[in-house]
């Protein structure tokens, strides 16, 4: 039993020493104390330059990145542009060779004359194509009795009248949003 008793004593000699046992941490010695101190860089040289290199590389890659997306932008912006420019070039030539079929369907209602049934119905085609153009913006240009103007008119003989007016249409000009598509051809008074 005294055996049994020593090492009981033995283990209550530890306990003790272990609860007046403390351990101080010494990276954090004074820190408390000063609260204007500051904490003391820990990590190796090494981990340092390899944080530093990749927030470099994190800024290198976010400047490029709104570079590109700069770049992105100006390009939709100039696709845009380029593809507004050929819809309305497309759209005015489809315009003109309407204008073209107008042009032959009065000259064909004028030749046909002795038949009324025909003239009727070019007539009546002319008219559809006519609301056409207008539902397009297209606006006609009949400049009978206006003096003569080189941009929107094109002279094909000059007869006796006032001069410089316009005294006879042959065919009718047409403009589409201030755009000439195509010019008036008229005779000039020369006077």
């Amino acid at each position: 039993m005294s055996k049994h008793v020593s090492e009981a004593g033995r283990d209550s000699e530890t306990a003790a020493k272990d609860k007046h046992l403390s351990v101080v941490d010494r990276r954090r010695v004074g820190h408390g104390l000063d609260e204007h101190a500051t904490e003391p860089n820990l990590k190796p040289t090494y981990v340092q330059e390899l944080e530093a290199r990749t927030a470099r590389a994190e800024d290198t890659l976010k400047l490029r990145l709104t570079q590109l997306e700069e770049e992105t932008a100006r390009a939709r912006t100039r696709i845009q542009g380029d593809l507004e420019q050929r819809f309305s070039r497309k759209e005015r030539d489809i315009l003109l060779e309407v204008l073209d079929f107008m042009e032959d369907a009065r000259r064909a209602a004028e030749l046909t004359a002795d038949s009324p049934a025909v003239a009727q119905g070019l007539e009546v085609v002319t008219a559809r194509v006519d609301n056409f153009l207008k539902l397009h913006g297209c606006e006609r240009l009949s400049p009978q009795g206006e003096p003569f103007d080189p941009e929107r008119m094109e002279a094909v003989a000059m007869v006796e009248g006032p001069a410089g007016t316009v005294v006879g249409v042959f065919r009718p000009g047409y403009t589409r949003g201030g755009e000439l598509l195509k010019p008036a051809q008229v005779t000039v008074g020369k006077g």
